[in-house]
């Protein structure tokens, strides 16, 4: 399965690579025969970090989703980040400047070397672009997140030069995603090797299952609380509950939040907003009716949010006020105001539209079971017939993004890897043969207006208007802004950054 845009699913990154790990196990033992919190050597003791699945390469222009960036983090830097505000700030580029409609040029930092002893500078941006658009099936999925990245011109040793072949107006949130790789590793066996320019540097790897990790002296941003550490999947949530408990791993994430909220009691728990919105579209090519805004609107009224936020997301996450952005992304509206829980008004409008007793099924994957039964369910009492259809996440992802068989599909739209609409591309115009999420001409062409549109203020009244359009027409189903949740033993700290991934250098292993 190719993958080239990674507007899939948040978690549905997960069960992607949660499927390549089903033979994982619990954290390794050290070479002092203990594990991350035994009393031999616990000085030296790694903080242990699980999760139900970790990357599946260490090479960061060959991982298929954003489960890996927690990896990422700790080992590579980009030119650009986001910022605690969620404002774009300097990362290994200092400072940059539009040359162009198509053009940036970036002042590198001084004095980065990477793991293996070889200077960063513009000729390694160069390489890691280079590669990148190599045509190589292996860096698909990567180069899709990239838009229309042409390529990088080296003006000296500490400025680059990057071109797009269109004007883009987040080229640089999309370069935040672009992690520079040492150039020296590139011709040796990919995904088993790594070299960054991050705080930590790779000691081991067993594929699928650990990450073992090291302080990386030379660092430019060290990491002065935590010497070694270890990323570990564990499928199991009951098994990564066990580890927990047991002390096996410091901190956990990507554990479902019934299971989280049971561990508030006696240990830390860390919401932190996922950047998504969890929708059901209504895909009018499979049920005509869906097109009638009368029932769309009726099943919008049909489900209780705040109900669903207690019971489906074991209240991590928030009612969205009808629109998919949450506040602090750039096109958010105030304004504009969630649809109440109101069944009586949606059989009405079903009545009215002659859509009394539809049938109208829900394709979801494992990782949403619970959230879209809960919906199926408020949906039967305004008198839908609906079941469930739970598809492995091959099936999914042909449903998602080419073709559905099913009228409604319950996912989350992911928008925290750009900290953008942009990122929500399901919604805008789609190839010849593609099904539409949104079959609305208008949304549609303001989305094309706002990925063209170079001025920021113009740009974000035009997504204020998307947002207003979706609300008007009652586009989506709005059901959530779920929160990532992450939880840590009382004595150990995990620091999170804004895009909700643990930041192991500022992080703290209680000994």
């Amino acid at each position: 399965m190719e993958l080239t845009r990674r507007k899939v699913l948040r978690i549905g990154g997960l069960a992607l690579a949660a499927a390549a790990t089903g033979c994982a196990t619990s954290p390794k033992q050290t070479s002092t025969g203990t594990t991350g919190t035994g009393a031999t050597g616990a000085a030296d003791a790694p903080l242990v970090v699980a999760s139900s699945a970790i990357t599946n390469s260490l090479d960061p222009a060959a991982a298929l989703s954003n489960v890996g960036a927690t990896f990422t983090a700790q080992v590579y830097d980009p030119l650009v980040t986001f910022g605690d505000d969620g404002k774009l700030a300097p990362a290994l580029a200092t400072a940059w400047r539009s040359i162009d409609d198509r053009t940036i040029e970036f002042t590198l930092r001084e004095g980065v070397t990477f793991h293996r002893g070889g200077a960063f500078d513009a000729a390694a941006v160069k390489a890691n672009i280079d590669r990148l658009l190599s045509g190589d099936p292996a860096f698909a999925f990567r180069a899709g997140q990239m838009g229309t990245l042409s390529g990088a011109e080296v003006v000296d040793a500490g400025t680059v030069r990057i071109t797009t072949k269109e004007p883009d107006p987040v080229l640089l949130n999309r370069l935040v995603r672009l992690s520079i790789t040492d150039p020296a590793i590139f011709k040796e066996k990919p995904g088993s090797v790594a070299s960054g320019t991050g705080p930590f540097r790779v000691t081991a790897y067993s594929p699928a299952k650990s990450i073992d990790l090291e302080a990386f002296p030379e660092s430019w941003r060290k990491s002065e609380t935590v010497k070694k550490a270890r990323v570990v999947a564990i499928p199991d949530p009951g098994t990564l509950t066990t580890a927990l408990r047991t002390g096996e791993v410091d901190g956990a994430y990507g554990l479902p939040p019934s299971v989280a909220a049971q561990l508030a009691s006696s240990f830390t728990v860390k919401p932190v907003t996922a950047g998504s919105c969890a929708v059901l579209s209504m895909i009018g090519d499979v049920e005509p009716k869906l097109r009638d805004k009368r029932v769309r609107l009726a099943l919008n009224l049909a489900v209780d949010k705040e109900e669903f936020v207690k019971s489906g997301l074991s209240g991590y996450g928030k009612v969205p006020n009808g629109q998919l952005l949450q506040p602090g992304f750039a096109g958010y509206d105030p304004s504009l105001e969630a649809f109440p829980y109101d069944p009586d008004r949606a059989k009405a409008l079903l009545k009215e539209a002659g859509a009394e007793g539809l049938t109208l099924n829900i394709a979801t994957t494992a990782l949403f079971k619970q959230q879209a039964e809960i919906t199926a369910g408020y949906l039967a009492k305004v008198g839908i017939t609906s079941e469930v259809v739970l598809q492995d996440l091959s099936a999914f992802i042909s449903t998602l993004l080419k073709k559905s068989e099913t009228p409604l599909i319950y996912w989350q739209t992911d928008y925290f890897d750009l900290r953008d609409i942009a990122g929500v591309s399901r919604f805008g115009p789609q190839p010849e043969g593609v099904q539409k999420h949104v079959d609305d001409e208008e949304y549609v062409k303001l989305f094309a207006q706002a990925a063209a549109e170079l001025d920021p203020a113009k740009r974000e009244e035009t997504i204020k208007a998307m947002a207003g359009r979706l609300h008007d027409e009652a586009g989506v189903v709005f059901l959530a802004w779920p929160e990532t949740v992450y939880v840590h033993s009382a004595k150990s700290d995990l620091k999170l950054n804004v895009d909700g991934n643990v930041l192991l250098s500022e992080s703290r292993k209680a000994i």
